[in-house]
């Protein structure tokens, strides 16, 4: 009589974790999540990584890119009107220094290629993904891998600017730098999305005493695939289940995820109000966001402002004294009445005129009188409701 081979019997398998009876399918896709940023694409798909970055980027697209020389504002040049409002026939001028300071914030520099076009000067982004920066110890080359072809590019055919450095000429790669802290917030949202695909159950494994026909097997792979879909099997053969693992609660995983997201703010230098869920009073809010302005965006506009005027402005026009400004004092004005206040002091000051102030920081229309743009015009006079009635001049002007 022949002897029927007895089913082996299948070791313990991890139940939502892992591979039960070779079921695969379910667990590829999360096996394959990135745990570990080894590309700067990689890192910015981190929510507070992303956060901080394009925040910094977009407060500087935000800002007013002005020229100025000792007599005030200039605009009198093309390339003024270019680097302000249009770099390039695709993008304005909000989206061009945005795309270039998400460059830098998060790779450590931004290159640009000034070029000739029909209507003049045009400044193309270069995409970082294609651009790879050579530093020498007093040298540059770039490699550009275009859509045309490789190209080699040298520093006087480029605009570019960097963020810090540690003594040399390469600067330093802030997500290279920040990278432990962006791994550990990658394993906590792989973590959290595991466990909540689990449908919030820890991982935990089946075992039995019994020998497994081939039937029971089946019917206990269809209860773990229950299990994996949020259902509730029933074992049979005497199967128990035994939790290896550690629930969210007890994992703290919101307080790490919070905790970890702080320490990307510090790595940018973000205020704690801005990234974290403490919104804090009034008063705290508008200190955080002048500590913003003053460590994380004034550095980063200041070498921007530098870049603009050594490597891009005409010599003639640098020679006579224009200079790059992003304008921040919208960022530093707080609310409305403290707006008002800070006007009436720089106009009793005698540092901004009517005029300054009007179009400045009210968008309002200039007054086309020589009073409006002298900031030393006496305070005591009546001369704008004169200058709108048509009237006299006040009886207090006329004293000598």
């Amino acid at each position: 009589m022949a002897v029927q081979p007895v089913p082996s019997r299948p070791a313990p398998s991890n139940v939502t974790d892992g591979r039960f009876f070779g079921d695969e399918e379910v667990w590829t896709t999360l096996a394959s999540l990135p745990i570990e940023a080894n590309t700067a694409e990689t890192a910015a798909r981190v929510a507070a990584v992303f956060f901080c970055v394009s925040l910094i980027a977009e407060a500087v697209g935000s800002l007013s890119l002005e020229f100025l020389d000792d007599r005030g504002l200039r605009d009198d040049f093309p390339l003024a009107t270019t680097l302000a409002y249009e770099p390039n026939p695709l993008q304005t001028g909000a989206e061009f220094w945005a795309a270039m300071a998400f460059a830098a914030v998060l790779r450590g520099d931004a290159f640009a290629e000034p070029v000739v076009g029909i209507d003049g000067v045009e400044i193309w982004p270069l995409s970082p993904v294609r651009t790879q920066a050579d530093w020498g110890e007093r040298s540059l080359v770039v490699h550009y891998q275009s859509e045309q072809g490789y190209r080699r590019l040298l520093p006087q055919q480029l605009f570019w600017f960097t963020g810090i450095a540690d003594g040399g000429l390469k600067p330093l790669v802030p997500w290279r730098q920040a990278k432990g802290s962006i791994d550990f917030q990658l394993a906590l949202e792989v973590g959290a999305r595991s466990f909540f695909r689990n449908d919030r159950r820890p991982s935990g494994i089946v075992t039995t005493e019994k020998q497994l026909s081939e039937p029971a097997a089946e019917r206990i792979a269809a209860g773990v695939k229950k299990w994996q879909r949020g259902g509730t099997p029933v074992f049979e053969q005497g199967l128990k289940y035994q939790a290896v693992g550690t629930s969210n609660t007890d994992a703290q995983l919101v307080d790490l995820i919070k905790q970890r997201t702080l320490e990307m703010g510090r790595y940018w230098r973000i205020p704690r109000s801005i990234i974290g869920d403490d919104a804090g009073n009034a008063g705290n809010g508008e200190n955080d966001t002048r500590a913003f302005v003053n460590w994380a965006l004034r550095p980063l506009t200041r070498r921007i402002e530098q870049a603009i005027t050594v490597r891009l402005l005409p010599p003639d026009i640098r020679a006579s004294g224009v200079r790059a400004k992003f304008n921040l004092d919208s960022m530093l004005r707080g609310d409305a009445a403290t707006q008002w206040k800070n006007a009436v002091l720089a106009r009793t000051a005698s540092i901004l005129s009517v005029n300054d102030i009007r179009t400045r920081w009210f968008n309002q229309p200039r007054i086309d009188e020589a009073w409006a743009d002298d900031p030393r015009c006496e305070l005591n006079s009546n001369r704008a409701a004169d200058t709108a009635s048509g009237g006299e001049t006040a009886p207090h002007d006329k004293v000598n």
